[in-house]
């Protein structure tokens, strides 16, 4: 690989994928705002990214590391790794830099690609490429400025493209960047992310445990018990009924294997850096603040669409804005916002 590749977005997911592709003799421009990542910054200088992770090499430092977005645009190749809260004022500040040629991916999406469309017409943007993953790349967490863990190794994910005609396009661009797989739309990816049943409930059932513990709270070792799974296994039932009902295919890999290995620890210990991740700690998680108005908005907005009852993602979606005064229904990433 010798291309060169921007990554806005500093955080933890934008630096292992900084340190992986430099790995892989990728060019590397790791851009963010200097109040979001001046501190990794001046550690990377020092000791290069810090990571624990299979496959990975500790120590390896981007090209460039920069706060100037237009610098970061003399990339072709873009990747987005912002949480989607970030979505709508990162392409604003894109906008202005924007060519013709660019291509950019969102790791992961949640239908953002279709934020970043609306901001570029809005300024008589356009770019050649828009596409998105599934879900993110990695399994992480950000330990010390400059400091990460992944915790599973890369696997394939899906890419979709806006519009869809698009997407062998993306497979082309970015195939060779990372392992993907071409999904069908938008909209089939967002309904098979794993974060659309485990982030939203493993909060909701675990309050009074995450209340005790906050920061210190990791959902695979506190809240995996059985009452969690079974509300799994409904949501997964829930969600391969509304999938079907919409004409989409069920690809996300079953719950109840991997929660029974990560509940033998002896038995598993490679998933033991995954069990010990932590979060959620409270209700301003981005497993509350992300998944809900996303994802599970998404879900239950297609339920209704087709007709398809879905009461415990309801009952999930319902107590989660009672409780942080939210109408995700209304506000959140639905048909209707489509």
């Amino acid at each position: 690989m010798n291309e060169r590749i921007a990554i806005v977005g500093a955080g933890a997911a934008g630096m292992i994928t900084a340190a992986y592709l430099t790995q892989n003799g990728a060019e590397v421009i790791l851009c963010d705002l200097e109040e979001q990542c001046w501190e990794d910054f001046g550690a990377i200088s020092e000791l290069g990214i810090k990571i624990k992770g299979p496959g990975l090499v500790s120590g390896l430092r981007p090209a460039v590391m920069t706060h100037s977005i237009a610098e970061a645009m003399e990339a072709e190749c873009i990747l987005v790794c912002v949480s989607s809260g970030r979505q709508k004022k990162t392409a604003e500040w894109m906008a202005p830099w924007l060519r013709p040629e660019h291509k950019i991916l969102l790791m992961p999406g949640n239908l953002g690609t279709v934020i970043f469309a609306r901001v570029f017409r809005t300024q008589g943007k356009n770019c050649s490429l828009l596409a998105e993953l599934s879900e993110c790349l990695w399994a992480c967490r950000r330990l010390a400025p400059g400091h990460c863990i992944s915790a599973m190794p890369l696997g394939e994910k899906r890419i979709a493209a806006f519009p869809s005609e698009d997407t062998p396009k993306a497979m082309e661009t970015f195939g060779g960047l990372l392992p993907l797989k071409a999904g069908a739309n938008l909209a089939e990816d967002c309904l098979n992310s794993p974060n659309v049943l485990t982030h939203l409930s493993g909060t909701l059932l675990n309050l009074g445990g995450i209340a005790q513990k906050k920061e210190k709270f990791a959902l695979f070792v506190d809240g995996l018990n059985d009452g969690y799974i079974r509300c799994l296994k409904l949501l997964e039932e829930e969600r391969k009924e509304v999938l079907k009902a919409a004409g989409m295919e069920c690809y996300a890999a079953p719950v109840e294997p991997l929660m029974a290995k990560l509940r033998a620890p002896q038995a598993h210990p490679e998933l033991e850096a995954f069990r010990q991740l932590s979060g959620p700690d409270g209700l301003e998680h981005r497993y509350i603040t992300e998944d809900a108005p996303c994802g599970v908005a998404f879900l239950v907005s297609t339920a209704r669409r087709y007709g398809v009852k879905a009461p415990v993602t309801e009952a999930l979606l319902t107590l989660a804005g009672s409780l942080t005064g939210n109408d995700y229904l209304r506000d959140g990433r639905t048909w209707d916002w489509l």
